[in-house]
């Protein structure tokens, strides 16, 4: 058997493997009465997610319903485990029901980027996720996997394509669906999971009681190897070349990536482990280990001028806003966008301290970039200065609900109004500017 990355696999004693094509639920049709299903999200080895809306409380919503006929753990076993958590990293569900003699569950819609999504991104742009960035996340990830393991449950299949990034910078679990209390973990007759993110008794399914969390710990571990190098730890084309390769120590994060701290590089290599009692024995003891890996990550104050990015599709208002940043902080890096698709460009090629980002552009308006940075976690240290003609109160409260602080209006005070922003940016990041005197705007044209 081949392994995939990105597939999961359900193994039989005999070695079958569990497969479906066809659709559980059809576009159209409405399940429960109320939620019109509207598009398929996503399919595994356990069932499929679909979009739906719905009808009672008129709200998008998300459907998981299990293959019919499956011999797995019962979905409403997954409903009743996630209904007991309440954590920004967990998944809310809404109900649980019956549809066509189908089980499903009613779930929160989570829009945002997957971290296999993110991390192919970078390597297209052939650049590392930024080491806060990434202790950032596999904390988050670390937090939600704590709260669930203290439930007495284990997620056992933790990878970058089941967690969510969303817009609002939540790291979200996603799919439960192999999820299995600690009781059960030593008496199961399948093999389940994503073999290069399985550990040497998961794949041989030799499992102590116990171990569910040791598994998932596991799993954190080859999910930041990969994170930060681009390349999974251990892989092979078969789960038995796969196994062969835990009979040595891991690789070492630091020979693909040098600027690895040695303490995060430390704790990868041990979570990481072949031995389960070599692995940090609880998520909450990994959490504890990466915020401190951050802390020490920390990197001081930027030196030099500050960088910034002026996205706007107007020459002339590139001009003024160039002019009064200059006026304002002395000595300035710049660079400009003519689109959103030319700003999340420059943010790929290199992150600026600030963005002027006007809200109303061609391809892409500025809401629509905030959104995009915020999921994919581009320029996470970046500040944004939302710059409009006639923004809407409703356009103000996403900027907020963004992250967004600073509004400038377009119009005769346009520049004064930049220059004082940019001053008080620029002492927040301890990098203020010599005094300069005030200058009367100057108008367009």
């Amino acid at each position: 058997m081949t392994t995939d990355p990105g597939k999961k696999v359900t193994l039989r004693q005999e070695g079958e493997v569990v497969d479906r094509t066809q659709d559980i639920f059809a576009v159209g049709e409405v399940v429960g009465r109320v939620y019109e299903i509207r598009r398929v999200l996503g399919r595994g080895g356990m069932g499929q997610v679909f979009e739906a809306q719905d009808h009672s409380l008129n709200r998008r919503i998300a459907i998981k319903a299990c293959w019919p006929e499956l011999d797995a753990p019962p979905l409403r076993d997954e409903a009743r485990a996630l209904a007991a958590f309440r954590h920004p990293s967990l998944v809310t569900v809404h109900g649980i029901g019956v549809h066509r003699h189908i089980d499903y569950i009613v779930l929160e819609r989570i829009y945002g980027v997957s971290l296999a999504e993110l991390i192919e991104q970078r390597q297209g742009a052939k650049q590392h996720i930024d080491l806060d960035e990434a202790l950032t996340i596999l904390t988050a990830i670390a937090e939600g996997l704590a709260v669930v393991h203290q439930a007495g449950i284990a997620h056992r299949d933790i990878k970058p394509g089941n967690v969510m990034l969303t817009p609002d910078q939540r790291v979200v679990l996603m799919d439960f669906g192999l999820v299995l209390p600690e009781f059960d973990m030593a008496s199961q007759d399948l093999i389940a999971g994503s073999p290069p993110y399985m550990s040497a008794e998961a794949l041989t399914n030799t499992l102590e009681p116990g171990s569910g969390p040791l598994v998932d710990i596991y799993a954190l571990g080859v999910t930041a190897f990969e994170l930060l190098t681009g390349e999974l730890p251990r892989d092979a084309p078969t789960l038995e070349l796969l196994y062969g390769l835990h009979t040595h120590p891991p690789p070492d994060v630091r020979k693909l990536r040098h600027d690895v701290p040695d303490r995060l590089a430390a704790l990868i290599f041990e979570t990481m482990s072949t031995v389960p009692g070599e692995r940090p024995q609880s998520a909450e003891a990994v959490a504890w280990q990466l915020r401190a890996a951050q802390d020490e990550a920390a990197s001081p104050a930027a030196e030099g001028p500050l960088r910034i990015l002026i996205a706007d599709d107007d020459p002339d208002i590139t001009r003024i806003l160039g002019f009064y940043a200059k006026r304002a902080l002395g000595q300035v890096e710049l660079a400009t966008a003519a689109d959103g698709e030319q700003a999340l460009a420059e943010l790929r090629r290199a992150a600026p301290d600030v963005m002027l980002l006007d809200l109303h552009m061609p391809k892409m308006n500025g809401i629509e970039v905030c959104m995009y940075m915020r999921g994919e976690r581009l320029a996470a240290d970046c500040t944004i200065v939302a710059v409009s003609a006639g923004a809407q109160d409703h356009d103000r409260a996403l900027l907020h609900q963004l992250g967004i602080r600073h509004f400038a209006l377009k119009g005769p005070d346009l520049g004064e109004r930049i220059g004082e922003i940019l001053r008080k940016i620029a002492e927040d990041l301890g990098r203020a500017p010599r005094a300069t005197a005030r200058i009367k705007p100057i108008s367009k044209g």
